[in-house]
Parts: C-alpha cells; structure tokens; sequence
C-alpha cells in the first residue's frame, strides 16, 4: 500500500520521516520545511505534495 509521510523539520515529536518510509516497501518521506508538529497538516507544500501522492496512486 503506498504511503505519504509528511513532518515538519522543526518537529521534535515525530521523529524522521526517512527512517519511517525506509520500513515500507512503497512509502514516500516529505520534508515539510519550518513546520512543527502542530502547523505541518494545513502547510502549502503538505497539501500540494497530498494531491500529488493521491492523484499519483489511483
């Protein structure tokens, strides 16, 4: 199943995206720049690459 996985690099909750994605056979790591754990969903760039990833997977 392809996974998106998104965090902010200001996020000292989360833990690193790489790391997570490189567990998964089809997961996907994004970097979302100066967000933190609370501001990383409504961010431009998490939206756009959301859209991207859903439109890429159908």
């Amino acid at each position: 199943m392809p996974v998106l996985i998104g965090v902010g690099t200001k996020d000292d909750i989360a833990g690193s995206a790489e790391e997570l994605a490189a567990l998964m056979q089809h997961a996907v790591a994004l970097d979302i720049p100066g967000r933190d754990h609370m501001l990383a969903v409504g961010d431009r760039v998490f939206k756009k690459a959301v859209l991207e990833f859903l439109a890429g997977v159908g």
